[in-house]
């Protein structure tokens, strides 16, 4: 059964763009149905996603007609677009017409059939012959992909799963509106469209960044009661000093992808409280379908650095280094997730695609975290997150938890295996620096302080940990 059943909501607004088009779920519905006119199913699509008209239609035909794409997010279309082009040969490529005109890539043995919103479908010429698994729905790069092939397989229950769990905790009804503040091709952002439409809202859809004063113009003028955003979208909007009692429609504030400080949720968690709104912290990865654990809204002022519980229909634990179950509280262990979310498993090659579910409901996440006394979990960092200096092995997530106990207050710290690069929210003492240098068993001479507005950061705001010095 497809995820998204447009025919549901015929009448309902589906669609606001910020250039005042309107579309309903029957206006939404014709135009899957055209843009799948042109696939035959039992083949793959390329979709160049980007938050227009363009990338939405493509993406919700193929959830709709069982349609299997590859998603490559508008910020990683250069660095992803050609090797996974190369080595998944998609019979299909939906990109938009500007950039086929431009010959950014070769597209010998593709042919023009079919233009809408200024995009242009091209099928391949050649033979056409895909193994794809039935199970299989929609395949995503990961958000720490470093250029290869690499695809996360979701089938049509993890996406059914993960999105029903999600309107549950969240309590989504028709008279929600998101707005589209994320890539619609990032796991994250493309959870927050299959939620509201599943639940029978609508869609505010907009390319403009929330430094833009139009966008918050327009979430007051068009009645937005969704704001979706990672770390660094909080991070920005404090320093804008956004208001958010102004903006009366807003209900629901949401943030994941990545470690949250305390003081942004107990600013934001506070802000929303005073001003009747509900702010969620959440934790998810693209492995898991977008979501694994959120933070009841009532809980966000009283467990600062919690994620929280698992999403409903799903279950967490610890386990230590010997794969052993961790039942005390405040003891770190990697986390592992179960339930209908988690994917059937990577592709890294087109063969990989035949593939059925490898993972039988079961993820190590490769994050390492604990839970207090009331169950709730806490991320502490990343197993492989080391560097290696002088044949030293160092945790980097270690030295920031160190970092924290100097100096009081978050600190991101990457590294390249020559130096640690500390990016602190405030100045710190240098004083503290050789105290932290001591601690980790380092001299100060491969610690280097930077600014905050340096760290290297993704498409979609995530830290980029991939040093490129």
């Amino acid at each position: 059964m497809p995820l998204l059943d447009l025919k549901k909501y015929k009448d309902l607004p589906a669609v606001i763009t910020d250039q005042g088009d309107y579309y309903s779920y029957g206006d939404l519905d014709r135009l899957q149905k055209e843009f799948a006119s042109y696939i035959r199913p039992d083949l793959l699509v390329c979709i160049f996603a980007d938050n227009n008209m363009a990338g939405l239609t493509a993406c919700l035909s193929c959830l709709a007609s069982g349609i299997v794409s590859i998603l490559i997010p508008v910020g990683d279309q250069a660095r992803l677009g050609s090797s996974i082009i190369q080595e998944y040969q998609p019979e299909y490529i939906w990109l938009p017409l500007e950039q086929h005109q431009n010959n950014a890539v070769d597209w010998f043995g593709y042919r023009a059939i079919f233009t809408s919103f200024g995009y242009v479908l091209l099928e391949c010429t050649g033979e056409e012959c895909r193994n794809l698994h039935p199970d299989l729905a929609l395949l995503l790069p990961t958000s720490g992909s470093t250029g290869d092939p690499q695809l996360v397989r979701l089938s049509r229950h993890n996406l059914h799963a993960n999105t029903v769990s999600i309107c549950e905790y969240m309590k989504l009804t028709r008279d929600d509106r998101a707005v589209t503040s994320l890539p619609l091709g990032y796991t994250y952002g493309l959870s927050v469209i299959n939620t509201i439409l599943y639940s029978g809202g609508s869609l505010f859809l907009t390319k403009e960044s929330i430094v833009s004063p139009a966008f918050w113009k327009h979430m007051d003028q068009y009645n937005v009661t969704m704001l979706s955003g990672v770390p660094y979208t909080y991070q920005c909007m404090k320093k804008l000093n956004i208001n958010i009692s102004s903006l009366k429609k807003l209900r629901i504030m949401t943030v994941a992808g990545g470690k949250l400080s305390e003081a942004l949720q107990m600013h934001w968690g506070g802000s929303a409280a005073r001003t009747g709104k509900q702010y969620f912290v959440m934790y998810g990865q693209t492995e898991a379908t977008a979501r694994i654990a959120y933070l009841p809204w009532q809980d966000c002022l009283k467990k600062p650095g919690s994620v929280g519980i698992a999403i409903p229909g799903s279950e967490l634990e610890l386990v230590d280094r010997q794969g052993n179950r961790i039942i005390e509280a405040d003891h770190e262990g990697e986390i592992i997730c179960r339930g209908g979310h988690v994917s059937m498993g990577y592709a890294r090659k087109k063969e990989d695609l035949a593939l059925g579910d490898v993972n039988g409901g079961c993820l190590h996440t490769g994050d390492t975290g604990h839970f207090d006394e009331d169950g709730y979990l806490y991320i502490d960092g990343r197993m492989n997150r080391f560097a290696k200096i002088y044949g030293k092995r160092i945790d980097l997530s270690g030295v920031e938890r160190a970092a924290f106990d100097i100096w009081g207050q978050e600190v991101t710290v990457l590294s390249d295996d020559r130096k640690i690069y500390l990016y602190p929210e405030a100045d710190i003492r240098m004083g503290d620096l050789v105290k932290l240098g001591k601690g980790i068993g380092l001299g100060q001479e491969v610690m280097e302080i930077r600014n905050k507005e340096e760290i290297p950061r993704q498409y979609n705001g995530k830290v980029d940990y991939r040093m490129r010095f």
